[in-house]
């Protein structure tokens, strides 16, 4: 699991299901991030969508800002 206390506004995530993400806010929680999904490959609808996502969606930070 990702230490989410670390992740700060615009670094990218790889979530499950490869999606694509960027971080918009942190609850600071360790548990919840807000995120903007960039490309979200079953449902390319869904790019732009912001929500919360847990950690145990996140696979791997793919960069830190």
């Amino acid at each position: 699991m990702i230490d989410l206390i670390t992740l700060k506004s615009g670094d990218r995530l790889l979530l499950q299901k490869g999606i694509i993400a960027e971080v918009t806010e942190n609850m600071g929680d360790g548990m919840w991030v807000e995120a903007r999904f960039i490309e979200v490959p079953e449902r390319p609808g869904d790019a732009g969508v912001v929500e919360l996502c847990h950690a145990q969606d996140i696979v791997k930070v793919l960069n830190a800002s």
